[in-house]
């Protein structure tokens, strides 16, 4: 047995050199195929938007120059999608400057050349793929040192990629632990610049020499920072008014511009290269699309404005929530002027404990105010973090920043609404009949939401539906799982089918939905440690729905669950009257089948359809094989002048019917794509 072990060991390398090959041919060939070109298009169009226009910039008139710029343009960006390498990734640590340093850099950065704008967030850009990736296999220790790099590189480069490393502390699912608890800080602790720079921004912003001509008092220091602005204290000179004044940050919009361009160049490149394993038919560039729109929205403070608005008229029935009233008198794009409500931060547990207040109960109310934003009303919070949701001495819950703000598009609206519906209607307990009719409901509105494909298999589709709720109901009882069979094995062949196909797509909004339900969940468990989404979303979402079904009159309700519990309602009463009928037709059914009077017919169209095919695909294989023989014999052997001809005409003819064969198979697979389809509902 030893000698076997010996002999079959160098077998085994051999194999695996082989299978490395393989696979590094494989990488090679998809590299030039689609990474490559991928590149080439994305530094073409970055270097021609900035060089062909009437008044180039210096580089562009060197073409020395140019091409060198090309040329690190490439390297940056394959580094960047790739993972960077060589010693141009290796830069050492740089510290982040102080506010005042910070936001200097982001203004010259604003009025620079776009082109070193360009090759400045490439390089950044490399350089954290390349600290994130040699960290990858390291200690935690080594992970928390490449997420604080790359959170200052983000911070160094300016409010867009801040903004980026605020969208990428919220996805647990993309980042591991230690990158997720650098990035938080990026929510409420970023670098604040001066008092004084502020102050000028303001009078420059409402027309005034200077700030004592609106307001009595103004403080020096910032309240709060963010990546977009800072908040100041003011007294309105007018009337006394206690306010909060919101500056937005100098060149913003100057260094938008050059950055959006990058990060949708970096989507692009993520678009080609993701080989979407996993089934999901992502889209980068969907979710850029999106973000730059909510971006640009952000920093007009006057829309801000009007969506603190509308969200206030949403909860005008909720008198323990509240939004502060806006001062449009003094406020400009750039300056937001708003009534100040002293609060606190919900994740200050100390403070909540000593003002009285029930953590279980605000728990609950975040929650349900959170459900209402989704389930009902359809127009959210995108950025409920800590620092943007807080709470009075009183207990109510206090909104902040309504600058990033989404509204689900009316089919996500009501795809959502039922999908709710089907997983939550009727509580924990369900039988097998409701649980096939649950399962339909939630396939029909996973589609309606253009989550699943109008084309997907529904017989899958609806098994991993049943499976789902299944789950879903045996956690609400309590019921542990874990030694059971997991979906792979329940649902293995499915599964690869519907993998394979790429029927799903999350919608772009629903990067906002699940950056919203990680801010609730960490705010949530951090006041109540049995805090549960899921089943504060059950008493909800029936609320919600005896709202639709009985408009909250409360007899209709009681006569609609006297009538199910005594039979006594139309349902009922009409299957009570029709079942005579019903087993006539089974009896009638069943003797037929006894007396051989009924056949029964099984038609699998998939097969048809596939057998059709590979009937014209051999009829065409073998006419081809056929004329080819006839051509070789007709041109090796020495035969008369008639065989001779008489073998080039049946090559001919039987040659001109494989073409056609051929050209009725394209016809074929054409006609059938047309019913194959993979479209989303939008």
């Amino acid at each position: 047995p030893s000698r076997r072990g010996a002999r079959a060991t160098p077998l085994r390398v051999a194999t695996l050199e082989k299978e490395e090959k393989v696979a590094v041919a494989v990488e090679a060939a998809v590299d030039d195929l689609v990474v490559a070109p991928a590149i080439e298009a994305a530094v073409a169009e970055l270097v021609e938007e900035e060089c062909e226009v009437e008044e180039p910039e210096p580089e562009c008139l060197d073409e020395a120059k140019l091409e060198e710029t090309r040329g690190l343009l490439r390297r940056l960006m394959r580094s960047s999608v790739s993972g960077a390498g060589g010693k141009s990734a290796t830069a050492a640590d740089t510290a982040p400057a102080d506010g005042d340093a910070l936001e200097a850099g982001w203004e010259a950065r604003g009025k620079s050349s776009s082109i070193r704008r360009n090759l400045e967030v490439w390089r950044a850009l490399a350089r954290c793929a390349y600290k994130v990736l040699k960290a990858r296999k390291g200690t935690s220790e080594d992970k928390t040192a490449a997420a604080t790099y790359a959170r200052d590189k983000l911070l160094t480069l300016g409010p867009t990629f801040v903004k980026l490393g605020q969208v990428l502390s919220t996805r647990t699912d993309v980042l591991p632990a230690e990158y997720i608890d650098v990035l938080k800080s990026l929510q409420d602790d970023v670098p604040a610049f001066s008092g004084s720079k502020a102050a000028e921004i303001v009078a420059a912003e409402l027309g005034v020499k200077d700030l004592s001509e609106v307001f009595s008092d103004f403080s020096k220091e910032p309240i709060a920072a963010a990546s977009l602005g800072q908040v100041h204290l003011g007294t309105l000179k007018k009337n006394g008014m206690k306010v909060a004044v919101k500056v937005q940050r100098a060149g913003l919009k100057e260094l938008f511009a050059t950055d959006l361009k990058n990060l949708r160049k970096l989507c692009e490149l993520l678009d080609s290269v993701d080989p979407k394993s996993d089934g999901a038919d992502r889209s980068y560039i969907e979710v850029f699309d999106e973000s730059e729109k909510l971006l640009y929205e952000e920093i007009d403070y006057l829309n801000e404005a009007k969506n603190a608005d509308r969200f206030r008229e949403d909860f005008k029935n909720d008198p323990k929530v509240r939004v502060p009233e806006m001062v449009y008198e003094y406020s400009t794009p750039r300056v937001l002027t708003m009534e100040f409500i002293e609060s606190f931060k919900l994740t200050d547990i100390e403070r909540v404990e000593a003002e009285g207040l029930d953590r279980k109960d605000l728990a609950k109310r975040v929650a349900d105010t959170f459900l209402y934003q989704i389930v009902d009303t359809a127009y959210f919070h995108c950025d409920p973090h800590p620092g943007n949701l807080a709470v009075d001495t009183d207990g109510n819950l206090v909104y902040y920043d309504f600058g990033m703000m989404d509204e689900l598009s009316p089919n996500v609206k009501q795809g959502f609404k039922e999908f709710c519906f089907a997983l939550f209607e009727g509580g924990p307990m369900i039988s097998d009949i409701q649980l096939g009719v649950k399962a339909k409901q939630l396939v029909d509105a996973v589609e309606t939401a253009g989550v699943l494909a109008k084309g997907a298999d529904r017989l899958s589709s609806e098994q991993l539906a049943r499976y789902f709720i299944r789950a879903f109901k045996d956690k609400q009882l309590g019921v542990d799982r874990s030694d059971g069979p997991g979906i792979k094995s329940s649902l293995g062949t499915e599964l690869q089918a519907l993998t394979e196909a790429q029927v799903f797509r999350f919608p772009s909004t629903f990067t906002f939905i699940f950056r919203a339900i990680a801010s609730i969940d960490g705010i949530g468990k951090g006041l109540d440690e049995d805090y549960d989404l899921g089943g504060f979303a059950q008493p909800f979402v029936e609320r919600l729905i005896e709202k639709l079904k009985y408009g909250g009159d409360n007899s209709k309700k009681a006569l609609a669950i006297f009538g199910k519990a005594t039979g006594l309602n139309a349902e009922d009463v009409n299957t009570a009257l029709t079942q005579p009928r019903k087993i006539e037709y089974l009896e009638n059914t069943m003797r037929a089948i006894e007396q051989g009077q009924l056949k029964i017919r099984v038609r699998s169209l998939e097969n048809e359809m596939a057998l059709t095919r590979l009937g014209t695909q051999s009829k065409a294989t073998t006419n081809l094989l056929l004329a080819s023989l006839a051509l070789n014999v007709a041109a090796a052997a020495k035969l008369s002048r008639i065989p001779t001809i008489g073998l080039f005409a049946a090559a001919a003819a039987v040659g001109a019917s494989g073409l056609s064969a051929l050209l009725s198979l394209a016809a074929f697979d054409k006609k059938a794509a047309k019913y194959k389809s993979k479209d989303f509902n939008t």
